[in-house]
C-alpha cells in the first residue's frame, strides 16, 4: 500500500489546517469527543484526477471558452463529456485498498459528503463510498459549477477537496452540541451516531 494514501480512521488529526468543519471536528475531537466517520484526505481525490491525466482532458474539453467572457452555451456543450471522463475513471489498486481498511469499521448504509456541507451522496458499503465520492466530483463539472468558478477565479481548474464519510443515520446530539459550543465558543449543532461525532454545523 502508498502509505502516503493512508489514513486513520475515527479523527481527523491528519487534515489539521483544513479550516472550516474539519477544523471544528478537530476541536471537538481534542476536547474527548468520539468521533464517528472517516476523512479521506484531498490526496485521494487528486489521485484520481493525475492517474487518469484528468486535469489535462478537461482543459481541452473546455479549451474554446473564453474564461473572461464565458460562452454558456460552449460550457453546456461541454458538460456531457466531462461527466464521461468522470464516470470512466479509476483510482489504482492501492488507492482503493486504503479507502476500504479505512472504511471497515462503518455502517453499510452511509453518506459521502464535503466538509462544511450537509448535502451529501448517499452510499452502500465500501465501494458504494467511492462511487458517491466520484459522485461529487462530477458535481464539480455540471455547467453551473464551472460557470460560477469562471467568474470567480476566471478558471475553470478545481482544486482536489477531502471527503467525509459516516452514517446515514447520524442526527443532532444535545449533549455534543453543548460540548461543542463550548470548544468552540459559539453556538453549533454536533450531528452524532452512536455516540459519534459526524459533523458540525
Amino acid at each position: 500500500m502508498n502509505r502516503a494514501l493512508s489514513f486513520p480512521a475515527r479523527t481527523v488529526a491528519h487534515l489539521a489546517g483544513s479550516g472550516g468543519e474539519l477544523d471544528d471536528l478537530l476541536a471537538l475531537e481534542r476536547a474527548g469527543a468520539p468521533l464517528a466517520l472517516v476523512a479521506l484526505p484531498a490526496a485521494v481525490e487528486d489521485s484520481l484526477y493525475r492517474y487518469n491525466n484528468l486535469p489535462a482532458r478537461l482543459a481541452r474539453l473546455f479549451a474554446e471558452v473564453d474564461p473572461f467572457d464565458p460562452d454558456e452555451d460552449l460550457v453546456e456543450e461541454a458538460e456531457g463529456p466531462a461527466l464521461a471522463l468522470l464516470g470512466e475513471a479509476y483510482l489504482l489498486d492501492d488507492v482503493i485498498d486504503a479507502v476500504y481498511e479505512a472504511l471497515a469499521w462503518l455502517p453499510d448504509d452511509l453518506v459521502v459528503r464535503r466538509p462544511g456541507e450537509r448535502a451529501g451522496e448517499p452510499a452502500t458499503g465500501r465501494r458504494g463510498v467511492l462511487l458517491a465520492m466520484k459522485a461529487l466530483m462530477r458535481r464539480d463539472w455540471r455547467a453551473e459549477s464551472v460557470l460560477a468558478r469562471l467568474e470567480r477565479h476566471a478558471s475553470v481548474a478545481v482544486d482536489a477537496r477531502p471527503v467525509i464519510a459516516h452514517a446515514q443515520a447520524a442526527a443532532p446530539d444535545a449533549g455534543l452540541s453543548r460540548l461543542g459550543s463550548d470548544a468552540l465558543g459559539r453556538r453549533v449543532t454536533v450531528y452524532a451516531f452512536e455516540g459519534g461525532v459526524t459533523g458540525v454545523q
